[in-house]
């Protein structure tokens, strides 16, 4: 995937933002546009993202410098073909936050905007963040309900509340500004599809002590890596279900159960797929289809079932979170005891509510065991 650059200095208008923006000198963006609703035009056959909106984003910047009294420098670039998010991936991802760190390593930037379709905003959102959760500046996610140019459009007072957040810096991070409410990647979810706050915050930001922990730095290639896959449990969920996500996804799948960690235990079949899949290294993490509390898997049986089984608990991480995040370490070629202890500890306030020391200590014997 290539990119299509402009250097600019313009700017924009007022925005529903809730940081107001210091005024003092120029504020240094660079701004990628990757597709999605906010730039979106129907051409007879149903929406689809356009390229080449370069002017219109110079003109949201011009008004709103004339709106904030503060000059505005930015770069602009462009996926060469832009994506409805729909399409977009783990390698999305991954291309971004390269997009992002070779052009805040050499001159850092006030911060970097990322205009994103909404719909997978949250799972790239949250994946970005741990691909880049060294870096030193904000990166903000935005993107529209509404198409720019179309009546109620909500474009360009969601790049305002980008640049403003920005400009009141947050900090360094990977962020989603939408709405009215700039909310941390690794907690947001979107939870509506019809009104201008799309997303909401789930569970308490609670960031880690510094300093920020160390991890491996291999990485597997894009040809090599393992995909991860998420399944979510509901009622009369056949354990062939499970056993071919498992087949499909031999990196590891995130396992959305009801409640604090229960799944349906008609037979043994279910389990036996996750033991089977932790016997050969295949990771199963445990989340909740809750929108808050987390998950305890020595509560009730079935959880207690699955702790056998060698699944992992993923407290109370959104269901993006956890998928970006074991992607994000089994792509750097971790497992078993290694891949256990990351995924339990909190790197960027994914994690709120970690498990109880009992199920850990249960899931250390396991992986014990398991090790010899």
């Amino acid at each position: 995937m290539t990119y299509r650059e402009a250097r600019a200095h313009e700017a924009s208008a007022s925005a529903p933002a809730m940081l107001a923006a210091p005024r003092h000198s120029a504020l240094r963006v660079r701004i990628l546009y990757t597709g999605g609703t906010f730039g979106m035009a129907d051409g007879g056959a149903g929406m689809r993202p356009r390229s080449g909106i370069g002017v219109e984003i110079a003109d949201i910047i011009t008004r709103f410098e004339d709106a904030e009294g503060r000059s505005v420098e930015f770069r602009y670039a462009e996926f060469d073909r832009v994506i409805d998010s729909a399409d977009a991936g783990p390698e999305t991802a991954c291309r971004i936050a390269e997009w992002v760190r070779s052009g805040t390593e050499p001159a850092q930037p006030d911060g970097v905007v990322v205009i994103h379709g909404t719909d997978t905003m949250a799972y790239m959102g949250a994946r970005i963040a741990f691909e880049l959760r060294e870096i030193d500046v904000p990166v903000v996610l935005t993107g529209a309900q509404i198409p720019l140019g179309h009546p109620g459009s909500d474009a360009r007072d969601n790049l305002h509340l980008a640049l403003n957040s920005i400009a009141a810096q947050p900090g360094p991070g990977t962020f989603i500004a939408f709405g009215s409410t700039l909310h941390r990647a690794v907690r947001a979810s979107k939870r509506a599809c019809d009104n201008y706050d799309g997303f909401t915050t789930l569970g308490e930001f609670a960031p880690p002590p510094p300093p920020p922990p160390a991890l491996a730095t291999r990485r597997h290639s894009a040809a090599t890596r393992l995909p991860v896959g998420l399944l979510t449990v509901f009622p009369g969920m056949h354990a062939d279900l499970l056993a071919a996500a498992i087949r499909h996804y031999p990196g590891g799948i995130v396992l959305e159960c009801y409640g604090s960690g229960t799944l349906p235990l008609d037979g043994p079949e279910t389990i036996e797929a996750i033991r089977n899949a932790t016997r050969h290294g295949t990771p199963v993490v445990v989340i909740t289809q809750c929108d808050s509390g987390s998950v305890d898997l020595e509560r009730y049986l079935p959880g207690r079932a699955l702790l056998d089984a060698g699944a992992i608990s993923g407290g109370d991480m959104t269901r993006e979170a956890a998928l970006a995040k074991l992607a994000y370490l089994v792509d750097l070629g971790l497992s078993g005891r290694q891949l256990h202890r990351w995924m339990t500890t909190n790197l960027l306030g994914e994690l709120s509510k970690l498990a109880a020391p009992t199920a850990i200590h249960s899931q250390d014997t396991y992986l014990t065991a398991w090790s010899r």
